[in-house]
């Protein structure tokens, strides 16, 4: 999660801020440059999958900082980034622990 609080992710905003990727737009919706914002909130490839998130921290009303910073957020979050598998090439499975077990 360090790597989403400082943006330093391989969204395509990020990697196109360090000259690997020509455009920053997201490559799952296709509308907003993919920024880590863009990618936890507002893109609507993974709407469903934000929604089941929401709905699992019972709560309509998440912030980026609070999803990023909040502990209790945490598991919830990277089941989340799990759930996209957006980042699976880079980081392999993140979903936490707990939840592999659950899934089998």
């Amino acid at each position: 999660l360090f790597q989403f609080r400082t943006g330093h992710i391989p969204t395509n905003k990020h990697l196109h801020r360090i000259s690997k990727v020509p455009p920053p737009i997201c490559s799952s919706c296709h509308q907003k440059n993919e920024s880590v914002y863009h990618f936890i909130l507002e893109c609507t490839a993974y709407a469903r999958l934000r929604n089941a998130m929401r709905t699992s921290l019972r709560t309509r009303s998440c912030t980026l900082a609070n999803l990023l910073n909040d502990r209790k957020h945490a598991k919830k979050l990277l089941t989340f980034i799990a759930q996209t598998k957006r980042f699976v090439t880079t980081f392999g499975d993140v979903t936490p622990p707990a939840d592999r077990s659950e899934s089998r």
